[in-house]
């Protein structure tokens, strides 16, 4: 079952979750889900078998990238 619920944000924070959105095709409510479910339940995510390979070379990591990385895997 789905609650609907409202809160108010800044135009800071609006302004991101927009962005976000449109960069990886997620809608701003999923973003949010994923987002408390990531803070405040991180062992009760469900987990997918399988591999991940991540190629890249960079300096500093985006933000969203570094965020999904489990701790000390940056």
């Amino acid at each position: 079952m789905s609650r609907r619920t409202q809160f108010i944000l800044t135009d800071r924070q609006h302004a991101f979750l927009v962005s976000e959105a449109a960069r990886t095709g997620l809608s701003m409510g999923e973003l949010v889900r994923r987002s408390v479910d990531a803070t405040y339940r991180p062992y009760e995510r469900t987990k997918v078998s399988g591999l991940e390979l991540s190629v890249g070379v960079w300096r500093r990591p985006d933000a969203a990238v570094a965020g999904r990385r489990p701790p000390g895997r940056i």
